[in-house]
């Protein structure tokens, strides 16, 4: 019995080829999530900014209650994020998710345009 066990520790494990996946993408930029439930960290915020190619700076506002106080105070937060078909225009509310760094400040992504300006 001792003996059966050590050899199922010393067998290498060996991967199922049937079961990765071979659809996905390597290179290139990432595609939102087609989900329809939201993945962790989405946000929702207004275009301030297309001056670079196809990337687009968008303003996140958040609110949070001041434990002291008992107020809720607005923080806003600007990320970068990758916007491949540059449909995005100035005011525009948009969804970004998270995806992989695409550079050193940008690593989220525009998931869908919810109002155009």
């Amino acid at each position: 019995m001792l003996a059966l066990r050590r050899a199922a520790c010393i067998r290498p494990q060996v991967r199922c080829l049937a079961t990765t996946p071979t659809n996905q993408k390597r290179w290139g930029p990432p595609t939102p999530p087609t989900t329809t439930n939201l993945p962790r960290g989405c946000l929702v915020g207004s275009v301030v900014s297309t001056a670079m190619a196809k990337t687009v700076n968008v303003d996140v506002t958040r609110t949070k209650i001041v434990p002291k106080y008992r107020k809720a105070r607005r923080y806003s937060r600007r990320f970068l994020a990758h916007d491949e078909d540059q449909e995005c225009s100035l005011g525009d509310v948009v969804r970004i998710a998270p995806c992989r760094p695409l550079s050193r400040r940008k690593h989220f992504v525009v998931q869908e345009i919810l109002k155009k300006n």
